[in-house]
């Protein structure tokens, strides 16, 4: 089968980022043309890491830079190459993770800081919109791609965990009080990752983001439900571009599917950011 995003007009370097003493390691995208350049910050999910599954975020990051848009992917602590365990892990450290590589990436010179991206995938778009928040002024536009917006995914999940283990919920959260961790998709989640995640207000964290956002999910998605993406489609109403995918994968696992989502999310930031630099153009011609 031929490579359907080769390395074109791009370049890729290994990165390494340091947050609270510990070692990110990530892969930067660059366009060949001058700089500098839009970007976009990719996020990725519970248990997931800067390749992606079915090596989802190189294809979305070449893609990308082959548009002109700069594109990190890393991982976050205790995931893929980083420093840290998994198991120490929260929504916390998460988040503190996306803003360190937030910030190493609006200081790259050949990044336009004025013209940067989220794309939150899973657990990482509930990150992409806390980011979003607290970042209002430097972020210029969202990509959810079948993103968690609040706890209804955890107990989702923590059913569906339940029934293949053949226990209930409740001896599943018994088993978490007791030991401190319960074992999902093989990976030991702690505690305080789960504390964690129902302490925090997505949406209301995400009110000073005045920007766009872009919503993609599968119709059947059967780990975070496509009602997910109607609570972030409410949230941003007329700003909102949803696009439902007819796909029964969390993580556009088809092949067709896949090539749909990309090249849906890299024209949507290529023209809202072509859009926003109009904007500025004509906002310096009237001053």
């Amino acid at each position: 089968m031929a490579n359907t995003y080769p390395v074109l007009n791009s370049t890729e370097q290994a990165v390494t980022i340091t947050n609270e003493g510990q070692t990110m390691r990530g892969m930067l995208h660059l366009p060949t043309t001058p700089g500098p350049h839009p970007a976009v910050l990719l996020l990725h999910g519970f248990t997931g890491d800067k390749t992606g599954p079915h090596r989802l975020f190189v294809h979305a990051t070449r893609a990308l830079a082959a548009a002109g848009i700069a594109a990190l992917r890393f991982d976050m602590r205790g995931s893929g190459e980083s420093e840290g365990e998994f198991q120490d892990v929260t929504i916390a450290t998460e988040l503190s993770d996306a803003q360190a590589a937030l910030d190493w990436l609006t200081a790259r010179p050949e990044v336009d800081p004025q013209r940067v991206g989220l794309l939150g995938l899973s657990l990482g778009g509930l990150l992409a919109s806390i980011l979003a928040g607290r970042n209002a002024s430097r972020i210029q536009g969202l990509a959810y791609w079948s993103a968690a917006a609040n706890a209804e995914v955890f107990m989702h999940t923590a059913n569906r965990t339940a029934e293949k283990s053949g226990v209930s919920t409740g001896s599943l959260m018994d088993q978490l009080l007791t030991q401190g961790y319960i074992m999902v998709w093989s990976y030991p989640v702690g505690l305080q990752m789960i504390q964690t995640f129902f302490q925090q207000e997505p949406l209301d964290e995400l009110r000073p983001y005045s920007g766009k956002a872009i919503i993609i999910h599968n119709t059947s998605d059967p780990t975070v439900p496509v009602s997910q993406a109607s609570v972030y489609a409410k949230h941003f109403d007329s700003r909102a571009t949803v696009h439902l995918l007819d796909d029964n994968t969390h993580t556009f696992d088809t092949p067709p599917i896949e090539r749909q989502a990309i090249q849906l999310t890299v024209e949507w930031f290529a023209n809202l950011y072509d859009e926003n630099a109009r904007n500025e153009t004509t906002s310096q011609a009237h001053a």
